[in-house]
């Protein structure tokens, strides 16, 4: 089964990109957009990065006056789907094609990083080791999961379909935050059955 979504996810990230939104709406029955706006609220500072921004929905949402936008994805697809809505909009985010394990920025770079709905890089440690990097001090990554808020068989049928993980997931990502010298915080926001799980990893501020 885990070889089955690895194989479907891959092609939803390249050959079939231009179908990403539209699968994403379907599972969550219309609410995923909703979901990834869950990180707004936690966002601070005026340098932002949105790392793995998919089809580019997220990052007008980010950009306001003050805000200095930047956005770095690996799939060359869902950088032409971006371009292609960043143009609808006519809106300008600067964005770069790279990997959250080596990302190409300087140290401190940022005050806020935005992961939402990652792939399974956000369980290295590297990469958080990365966002500690180039985080400012006081600075925070806000991860965007969603967590099954009730219970029942097939309810939990159903989601472990949609958002498979293993046993060890949660603890792997506390084990890669902690590694990373990062404070972790958990807010489960919003309401219905299946709700957004924000994850707020700071970095130490500078005494």
């Amino acid at each position: 089964m885990r070889l089955i979504y690895q194989f479907l996810y891959r092609l939803l990230y390249n050959e079939m990109a231009w179908a990403y939104d539209a699968v994403s709406w379907t599972v969550s029955l219309g609410r995923w957009d909703d979901w990834r706006r869950a990180a707004l609220p936690y966002v601070r500072g005026n340098r932002i990065l949105e790392i793995g921004f998919g089809t580019g929905a997220l990052l007008p949402a980010l950009q306001t006056e003050e805000r200095r936008v930047i956005g770095i994805e690996p799939s060359a697809a869902m950088q032409r789907l971006s371009s292609a809505r960043l143009r609808r909009l006519a809106k300008t985010v600067p964005r770069v094609q790279g990997t959250a394990q080596h990302l190409p920025f300087a140290d401190a770079s940022f005050d806020t990083i935005v992961s939402a709905f990652p792939a399974p890089y956000i369980l290295e440690q590297r990469t958080h080791q990365e966002f500690e990097r180039c985080l400012r001090p006081g600075g925070r990554a806000v991860i965007v999961e969603v967590v099954l808020a009730e219970s029942g068989l097939l309810l939990k049928l159903l989601y472990n379909m949609v958002f498979p993980s293993s046993p060890d997931t949660s603890k792997r990502l506390e084990t890669a935050v902690q590694a990373a010298g990062l404070n972790r915080e958990e807010h489960v926001v919003g309401d219905g059955r299946v709700r957004p799980l924000v994850i707020v990893a700071e970095k130490m501020a500078a005494e």
